[in-house]
């Protein structure tokens, strides 16, 4: 009996359709994040609208920690550089370098985290107060929810490195935890250029 093209292909990463079973992961994860991108983009669109309203936009003795927004861009672009430099180690077989890179990661996904919960926390209006203040909390929230994912897959991979469990055959594991660390870059890098440069 034929197998229809579009079954969900089985578990393994060896046999018959393996290249299909091993991209899956990734593909998934790039499907959640474009999801994930929209509803961003939906809440651009809303911060955009209100700043072409007619009225005051920005509620008065509104102020802006730039310094530790643009530090967590920083931040994600460095983990973005270093968990790719820890897939980098796992293809060429230089485990110590795997380690030491997802490592590094793992400690600048829980900075980023941390920076961004001070961020959030200092924001100086309640949520509720103003249009401006509901949409600019959603957009941090949801940064920061991502970001809670990007770490929390960050540090799976460097366990399944420490655990041996991470090698060329399965690196679309890695990659996927990689594709959700980068996704949180991508989300931040938009929600910090729309609120704190476009302002």
């Amino acid at each position: 009996m034929a197998t229809s093209m579009l079954s969900l292909p089985a578990g393994g990463t060896t046999g018959s359709n393996a290249e299909g079973r091993r991209n899956s992961l990734p593909l998934a994860v790039l499907a959640a994040g474009a999801g994930v991108l929209t509803l961003i983009g939906a809440l651009i669109g809303a911060y955009l609208a209100l700043k072409a309203a007619p009225g005051d936009f920005i509620p008065e003795d509104t102020s802006f920690d730039n310094y530790t927004a643009a530090t967590l861009v920083i931040t994600a672009i460095l983990a973005m550089v270093t968990v790719e430099w820890g897939l980098y180690g796992i293809r060429k077989g230089f485990r110590g370098q795997a380690l030491f890179a997802f490592g590094i990661t793992t400690l600048l996904g829980v900075a980023f985290l941390n920076a961004l919960y001070y961020l959030i926390t200092q924001l100086p209006f309640e949520a509720a107060s103003s249009p401006y203040a509901g949409v600019v909390t959603a957009m941090l929230v949801v940064a920061f929810g991502v970001a809670v994912v990007g770490v929390i897959a960050v540090v799976l991979t460097w366990l399944r490195a420490i655990g041996h469990q991470l090698t060329t055959d399965n690196i679309h594991v890695g990659r996927a935890g990689a594709l959700l660390w980068h996704l949180t870059a991508v989300a931040w890098i938009a929600v910090y250029y729309t609120v704190y440069v476009t302002k």
